[in-house]
């Protein structure tokens, strides 16, 4: 079960970088935050799936889906409504299954979108000095994120 968050500014920074290609509705491969939820009893780092052959195969993994979003979804969810929240796992390099060690771009830039709305500051502008860190091939991306976000926070 995959599980996806995408605060309201990621999305408008996705719909900006997508243009026409930007889906109608909100799917997980846009999330920022994104994590898999596996069955009960599935070691950690395994990929296991629900096995569901009929009636009763089936009522039971619905209620393992539901036991496993009590457990590991739901508030993890919400509490990321919380921009504070939301913040304070981005620093602590924590989005699910994509971590600040493998992806210190993408956190920057995440950081850099729940900041932008509160206008120009040091530490927006530390952000999107660390999101340019890229290779020659991101480059013209890197640029255009950049006057994008410091034209929406000169708005704010």
């Amino acid at each position: 079960m995959n599980l996806a968050f995408a605060p309201e500014p990621w999305l408008r920074w996705k719909a900006e970088d997508l243009g026409a290609r930007m889906p109608k509705r909100v799917t997980e491969y846009l999330g920022l935050y994104r994590r898999r939820l596996h069955p009960a009893g599935t070691p950690s780092g395994a990929d296991r799936w629900w096995d569901v052959r009929d009636s009763d195969s089936a009522t039971a993994a619905v209620a393992d889906m539901i036991a496993q979003l009590d457990r590991h979804g739901w508030a993890t969810l919400e509490q990321m409504f919380s921009r504070e929240a939301l913040m304070a796992r981005l620093r602590e390099g924590d989005l699910g299954w994509m971590k600040r060690p493998y992806q210190p771009v993408l956190f920057a830039r995440a950081e850099a979108l729940l900041l932008m709305d509160a206008g120009p500051s040091d530490a927006l502008e530390e952000r999107l000095i660390e999101a340019r860190n890229v290779g020659e091939d991101a480059r013209e991306h890197a640029e255009r994120f950049e006057a994008w976000v410091r034209a929406e926070a000169a708005k704010a």
